[in-house]
């Protein structure tokens, strides 16, 4: 893993980091975010929004794009805690790790360690929320990736099996109050739930599922973004239960993991785990039964 301080165009001072066939850049001046993962010199998958860079009121909330941590369920109050400051970038032997300050109205504390494999395309995002505060706090980690416009999500099913083997219910699809299962962005098929995104479209669309298969993707122009995001047996999860989510709107997509929702004690912290890769020669018209195994399976 290689590293380097650079001056980005839009986003000020960052941190480079890069091995043999992918990079990734890290702010200084705001986060914690990641908002390039990408093969070497090529277009990232990740969306970003640097105009909003360009808003100074530092109590006002921005995507900004690319990869953030959140904690819910979401509360327009506290969810919506703006990442405007600078943060601290450590390197570290084998990682970096990306702290904020701990956010005045909650005294949590959010940070990523970002570990980049040797080679390949394999990271791993390790998040993590400290509690300062004198009380316990009960929440969910939740990891939020904003995909460019144009490409569609997976969403995949846990394993199918038959009737006479599995008679107790598997797992459940959570809808809001504007999820419209009739848009025809969604595609619901045996293995895979599929969301296009479409920035003629203006109506958002969002939906979670309890258990899935463990991963979510992002498609588009023959490659693939891969997150692996592991289900918790016996835990509750936030929002009905969803361990991963989908939203989409005219800007953007959002694939989402969530940890289970955990009594973080007074001076702990707890941690959130994805895997990311990303696969070149992806036939966007393949069928499902030729994707699944692919993505599924991803190799480092």
């Amino acid at each position: 893993m290689q590293t380097q301080e650079f001056k980005d165009q839009n986003w000020g001072h960052c941190l480079l980091i890069k091995n043999d066939r992918v990079e990734l850049t890290l702010p200084f001046e705001l986060g914690p975010r990641i908002f390039r993962y990408a093969f070497i010199g090529e277009k990232s998958l990740f969306a970003e929004f640097p105009a909003q860079k360009t808003d100074l009121a530092k109590e006002k909330w921005h995507s900004y794009g690319g990869h953030r941590l959140w904690h819910g369920p979401e509360d327009i109050v506290r969810t919506y805690i703006p990442d405007n400051e600078p943060v601290r970038i450590e390197l570290r032997p084998t990682s970096v790790l990306i702290q904020q300050n701990i956010e005045t109205r909650t005294q949590l504390q959010k940070e990523m360690e970002v570990c980049l494999g040797s080679t390949g395309t394999h990271v791993q995002v390790t998040h993590r929320i400290r509690n300062h505060s004198l009380f316990d706090v009960r929440l969910a980690l939740w990891a939020i990736t904003v995909m460019t416009t144009g490409g569609q999500a997976i969403l995949p099913f846990p394993p199918r099996g038959s009737h006479a083997d599995n008679l107790q219910a598997q797992t459940s699809l959570n809808l809001w109050a504007y999820t419209n299962l009739l848009d025809p962005r969604w595609q619901l098929g045996e293995k895979l739930i599929t969301l296009q995104q479409d920035p003629a479209n203006t109506e958002a669309q969002k939906i979670g599922i309890s258990r899935s298969d463990g991963w979510l993707a992002y498609l588009k122009e023959g490659q693939a973004f891969i997150n692996q995001c592991h289900f918790r047996e016996n835990q509750s999860y936030p929002d009905e239960g969803s361990s991963s989510e989908l939203y989409v709107d005219h800007k953007s997509l959002e694939m989402e993991s969530l940890s289970p929702l955990i009594t973080i004690k007074s001076g702990d912290f707890a941690e959130l785990v994805e895997d990311w890769y990303l696969i070149k020669g992806i036939n966007l018209n393949a069928k499902e039964e030729e994707l699944y195994p692919i993505l599924s399976s991803p190799t480092v």
